[in-house]
């Protein structure tokens, strides 16, 4: 998460910002050490994001999710670290309720939908885009130990099925697994200073990217800006695959 701490924001608009009376959880306090400790994001699973010393490190904490498997993305991080930006992990583990946590060292920077960023769609959208290009141009599919093909993401969610759907050739990258605005950090100058989320990192489709990248710059810019967006990716748009993997997003 960013190293910028968010402030609540109107849980109408933001959900994520929305923390009502959250409180710190045992093993969190223990982490910090003494040191502040804030909430700063939400998750649709339920679980927090904490910022600890203005932002030095992150807390991670949730329930037990599919969604949330700490020894997979710390696995992740480790590997990606070595070819883009992304938090370094500390440690992990499981406290006393059965809930997951995941500590990291904070980035510099401030997800692209807090602050200021939000009102300058015109600059943050494009920089998306290259961001996006940069990251499946610079992690190398060799070497790669993960999926994120449409085939195990059908594993992982028995309950979707394709009904009959044609698969699209690959074009394979090693995707984000999470590519929406809020896990993209920039810098002061507005450019991307880092990636979060990576959990679900894995060699796929770049359309599997682009296909939730494209949906969030809606939730959280507005409509319109899909074509910016892509041209700034440098792709033209494929109107079979990214209707195949919004469904696929929305379904699993």
């Amino acid at each position: 998460m960013p190293r910028a701490v968010a402030i609540p924001g109107v849980p109408g608009l933001n959900p994520h910002l929305a923390f009502g009376d959250a409180r710190v959880p045992e093993v969190v306090a223990r982490l910090a050490a003494g040191r502040p400790v804030e909430p700063v994001w939400r998750n649709e699973i339920g679980g927090l994001t904490w910022a600890v010393d203005g932002g030095a490190e992150y807390v991670k904490y949730g329930p037990p999710h599919g969604e949330f498997d700490t020894a997979a993305e710390v696995a992740r991080l480790r590997w990606v670290g070595a070819h883009v930006a992304a938090p370094r992990p500390i440690d992990h583990g499981v406290d006393a309720t059965g809930h997951h946590w995941l500590r990291t060292q904070g980035l510099p920077g401030t997800s692209a939908v807090l602050g200021e960023w939000p009102d300058r769609a015109a600059e943050v959208v494009p920089e998306l885009g290259r961001a996006l290009r940069r990251f499946h141009d610079t992690v190398p599919v060799d070497g790669c130990a993960w999926e994120y093909s449409i085939a195990y993401r059908l594993t992982r969610e028995p309950g979707t099925d394709t009904l009959g759907r044609a698969w699209p050739e690959l074009d394979p990258v090693v995707c984000h697994g999470d590519a929406c605005s809020p896990n993209f950090l920039l810098d002061a100058a507005g450019r991307c200073a880092g990636y979060v989320d990576l959990g679900k990192l894995g060699v796929g489709d770049r359309w599997a990217d682009l296909a939730p990248a494209l949906l969030s710059l809606g939730w959280n810019f507005g409509e319109g800006w899909e074509d910016v967006f892509l041209a700034a990716y440098g792709i033209a748009r494929d109107a079979a695959k990214l209707a195949f993997y919004t469904w696929l997003w929305e379904a699993s």
